[in-house]
C-alpha cells in the first residue's frame, strides 16, 4: 500500500524531532559519564558508557530511516539543541543526580517514540513502528533497572 505522502512527511518531522532528542541525550550521557563520582563509580561509568554506545547506534538508525523515507536528517548541533525537548544538562558528577537526570531523558524520548509508533501504526510503515517499539522495550528496562539503583538502600560488603 502507498503512504500519503503528507503522513509520511509528518513521521520525518518527528523522527527528525527524535534524532535531535538523541543526540542531547548522548551528550547528557557522556557528560554523566566523564563526571560520575563516588562509591558506585565504576558500576555507574559503565552503565553511562552502554547507554552512549547505544545512543550512537539509535542515532545513525534514526538518521537512515529519515533518508529511505525520503526525508533530510538534521545535521547542525544547534538545530537540534534548538529543536530537542530534552535539554543540556550541567553535570556535576552526584550519582543521584545523573541516574536521575538519565532516566529523566529516557522518559522524554519514549514520549516521542510512542507519539512516532502511533503515527507509523496509523500509515501502516510497520518498519518505523518495530524500530522504535524495540528502542521502547530497551528503555522501559532500563529504566526500571535505574530506579532499582536509586531505591538501593544497602552497601556491598567485601569478604576477606
Amino acid at each position: 500500500m502507498k503512504k500519503d505522502a503528507a503522513t509520511i512527511e509528518k513521521i520525518i518531522n518527528r523522527l527528525n524531532d527524535l534524532l535531535a532528542a538523541y543526540q542531547v541525550v548522548y551528550f547528557n550521557t557522556r557528560s554523566s559519564h566523564w563526571m560520575i563520582k563516588g562509591e558506585n563509580f565504576f558500576e555507574l561509568h559503565k552503565v553511562f558508557e552502554t547507554a552512549y554506545n547505544d545512543a550512537t547506534v539509535k542515532i545513525d538508525d534514526i538518521a537512515e530511516r529519515i533518508l529511505t523515507l525520503g526525508g533530510i536528517p538534521k545535521m547542525f548541533a544547534t538545530d537540534m539543541i534548538k529543536s530537542s525537548v530534552v535539554k543540556e544538562k550541567k553535570v556535576s558528577g552526584d550519582q543521584t543526580e545523573c541516574v536521575k537526570g538519565m532516566i529523566e531523558d529516557q522518559e522524554a524520548l519514549e514520549v516521542i517514540e510512542n507519539e512516532i509508533v502511533k503515527m507509523a501504526d496509523d500509515a501502516n510503515d510497520v518498519v518505523t513502528a518495530d524500530m522504535l517499539t524495540k528502542y521502547l522495550g530497551q528503555q522501559q528496562k532500563t529504566n526500571w533497572m535505574l530506579y532499582q539503583f536509586l531505591k538501593k538502600k544497602s552497601h556491598i560488603e567485601v569478604k576477606s
